[in-house]
């Protein structure tokens, strides 16, 4: 498949601006017009990126190349999202076509059906195959992707015409010059068996993502604006390809060609959707081809928009921070450093937001309350509400959450309740959450104040205190770290910290775009950093002795062998889900949720079939919305979704469940009706032309559909019905729509 890549450099000096080598796969054609036009119209200049467009004229794979720093920046296809889960270090940045053109294309005569590429010579890229497109395609008709004879070499367009092989290709591309060549040929297009996965994506790696968060966006940017430039100016971007960079010498009704194919599958808005990568995921892991502990929405950017306000509030504000470094493994000091979870927190958010920021270190957290309480600090990293700090503060969103445990001396047993705690001496930090909590909840337990968790933990050493309070994370890490070997977690309390980020309470526009930068961290990202400062040992809170002195060795044995079993049941059940899952997405329309084309060709061949065999009526309904370009055109296409929508749920309501009603294409919806003759389908059309007149839909006014109707005859074929009911239905429309036509 023909990709591109973006190659970015490093700065060459501090104020320099970014130069950025744009590597095209192969060959230049219309399909990388975005990033021509967003450099000839200076998009990419303009946010200080330096852009050097040039032709890769090596077989290396996009995806490696920008993983070894080959490439910065690069496009491939939704194969993309299987790396991804399989642990590759990238970030998938934006679609640039919303539905993928690739297809397996053959000139070989023997080939009729997608089942008889089974032992044909298959010539592509194996990463082809990844294509979750394909996959689905390739797995709805049970072809056994293992077992095809793959070869993983280029090809050039002559080989496409010449030799009998199956070629993986872009419909949008190739496919016109065997169609100049005369030669017959099949075509098996992902998207008509109901599996419309995207095609290009930009994506770029973890390390440039995290490092430059503000390059990715603007890339991203510019990039969106190449896009929409070069499709409203066809012509214009013809013109600049040919003038600089049509290597193929490609003639201009080849790239006009290419262009007008390619328009139908362009991203509308540069956006994924929820559903559909929903259904990628459910796609990989149902071949198995990927665990289930990765979800693809981790891999993806997840743009965060600032408001005007925001903007202007960090521009002009150089944000003071304020810390304790004796809270670890949320702050401590690390080679004199101020380090910990908070801290690797703030540092991704500060590069996000790209805040200008320096943290102080303060002795206790009773100054560093008082500092956020006095406005001589504005944030402070790691904390929680409490209706005391809630008088002079605000919050953030939790990055974190953790239960608040009890430590004890190991020859005290489990603890299943506080109220166990009742008149006995329990050490917190002074001011710190956990004692609001405890004051607040239980004024009978003997609460001792100490300076920080270390003091408390030292206290309960000496046996001054029955037990310490303090967050999981916090009291794990200190009892591994100080070897307090006579310590353990001994329970849990009803609460759960949430960490949060605290900020004077005058600095809104601060925790808003706080808020909206935690919500851009990943989970990979997250995991990261829990991996970096909690792979500790946690204590002995639950003695392995104890536990088997309880239960019994035998007891073990037995859960173990329980858990197995539920767990093979779940993945079987799973698999059955999945199953339904991939079925369903082979036949229903993801706009809709009426059946897709796919799905109808085949009702309209079976039940042709049972009709001639039972001599039994059947008729069809062909209908299309009235003036539907004009909606779009007027509304834009996010009400022409709607009505699509609203429409086909008033039709599905209006006819009986054996009726079988689906997306024909764009506008157009076809209704098959078993048992029915002609004069009945005739009625039932123009019931629904009425419905569908008085109907008020949301957004428009008016709307109307013309219907086309036919019943089966003794010699009819699927072809031969569709060109006579399109013929009515024409006719519908040149007498002046919002018509039946059965004639």
């Amino acid at each position: 498949m023909f990709k591109v890549v973006l190659l970015v450099f490093f700065f060459l000096f501090s104020y320099a601006s970014e130069i950025v080598n744009l590597q095209l796969k192969w060959k230049n054609s219309f399909q990388f017009a975005g990033f021509y036009m967003a450099k000839e119209k200076n998009y990419y200049r303009d946010l200080g990126l330096d852009i050097n467009i040039i032709e890769n004229k090596h077989n290396t794979y996009v995806l490696e190349d920008v993983l070894h720093k080959k490439a910065t920046y690069g496009v491939s296809d939704s194969s993309l999202f299987y790396w991804a889960l399989k642990g590759k270090k990238i970030k998938i940045l934006m679609p640039i076509l919303e539905n993928s053109p690739i297809a397996l294309i053959t000139t070989d005569t023997s080939v009729k059906r997608l089942k008889d590429i089974a032992n044909k010579h298959i010539a592509t890229e194996k990463n082809s195959l990844k294509n979750p497109s394909i996959i689905a395609m390739l797995k709805s008709k049970n072809i056994d992707i293992n077992s095809l004879n793959i070869s993983d070499k280029s090809y050039n367009l002559k080989d496409l015409i010449t030799k009998k092989y199956i070629f993986s290709i872009y419909d949008t591309d190739e496919l016109k010059t065997i169609e100049n060549s005369g030669k017959k040929y099949s075509i098996f297009k992902p998207i008509d068996y109901g599996f419309d996965f995207y095609g290009d994506i930009l994506f770029t790696s973890q390390r440039e993502y995290q490092k430059h968060p503000k390059r990715v966006k603007d890339i991203i940017k510019a990039t969106k604006k190449g896009w929409r430039y070069a499709f409203s100016h066809i012509d214009e971007t013809i013109r600049v390809i040919q003038a600089k960079y049509n290597t193929q010498h490609f003639s201009y009704s080849k790239l006009k060609d290419e262009a007008t194919r390619l328009k139908k599958y362009m991203s509308r808005d540069f956006k994924f959707n929820d559903l559909k990568i929903k259904r990628i995921n459910d796609v990989y892991l149902l071949l198995d081809m990927v665990s289930g502990v990765r979800d693809i929405h981790d891999y993806l950017y997840k743009p965060f928009i600032l408001s005007q306000k925001e903007i202007k509030f960090l521009k002009n504000h150089t944000i003071r921070c304020i810390s304790t470094a004796t809270w670890a493994p949320f702050n401590t000091l690390k080679d004199g450093k101020l380090a910990g979870i908070a801290i690797d927190y703030w540092n991704i958010i500060k590069n996000k937001l790209q805040i200008d920021s320096k943290c102080k270190v303060a002795n206790n957290w009773t100054t560093v309350l008082s500092d956020i309480k006095n406005k001589n600090s504005d944030i402070t990293l790691a904390t929680s509400i409490t209706p005391k700090k809630k008088k002079y503060a605000i919050f953030s969103k939790p990055y974190a959450s953790f239960p608040i445990v009890l430590a004890t001396k190991k020859n005290i047993g489990f603890i299943p309740e506080t109220r166990a705690l009742k008149y006995k001496k329990i050490a917190v930090g002074k001011n710190y959450s956990v004692d609001e909590l405890f004051e607040e909840n239980y004024p009978k337990i003997n609460i001792v104040k100490t300076k920080n968790t270390d003091e408390a933990l030292k206290l309960l050493e000496e046996g001054k205190v029955f037990a310490v309070a303090d967050i999981l994370p916090v009291i794990a890490y200190k009892i591994d770290k100080y070897h307090f070997s006579d310590i353990k977690i001994s329970g849990r309390t009803k609460w759960k910290f949430k960490v949060r980020m605290m900020v004077r309470k005058d600095y809104p526009e601060l925790i808003s775009s706080i808020n909206k930068a935690i919500d851009s961290i990943s989970t990979e990202e997250k995991i990261k950093i829990d991996r970096k400062w909690m792979a500790i040992r946690y204590g002995n809170g639950y003695s392995l002795k104890y536990i088997l002195y309880i239960v019994g060795i035998s007891a073990i044995i037995i859960l173990i062998i329980l858990a197995w079993i539920i767990y093979l049941k779940r993945e079987i059940s799973k698999r059955k889900k999945l199953e339904k899952e991939l079925e369903r997405l082979a036949t229903i329309d993801r706009l809709t949720s009426i059946y897709n084309r796919y799905k109808m060709d085949i009702s309209l061949q079976k039940h042709m079939e049972i009709s001639k065999r039972y001599k039994r009526p059947l008729s069809f309904i062909y209908f299309d919305i009235d003036h539907f370009k004009r909606i779009n055109d007027t509304f834009g296409h996010k009400v022409g979704d709607l009505v699509l929508i609203q429409l086909c749920s008033l039709i599905k309501n209006s006819i009986r469940k054996s009726d079988i009603f689906g997306r024909w294409g764009g506008e157009e919806f076809l209704i098959i009706l078993p048992e029915t003759k002609k004069e009945e389908a005739v009625e039932l059309a123009e019931k629904l032309r009425q419905k569908v007149q008085n109907y008020k839909f949301d957004k428009i006014k008016h709307l109307t559909c013309s219907f086309g109707v036919t019943s089966n005859r003794e010699n009819d074929n699927p072809e031969e019905i569709m060109i006579r009911i399109d013929k009515r239905l024409y006719k519908a429309k040149k007498e002046g729509r919002n018509r039946v036509e059965s004639v």
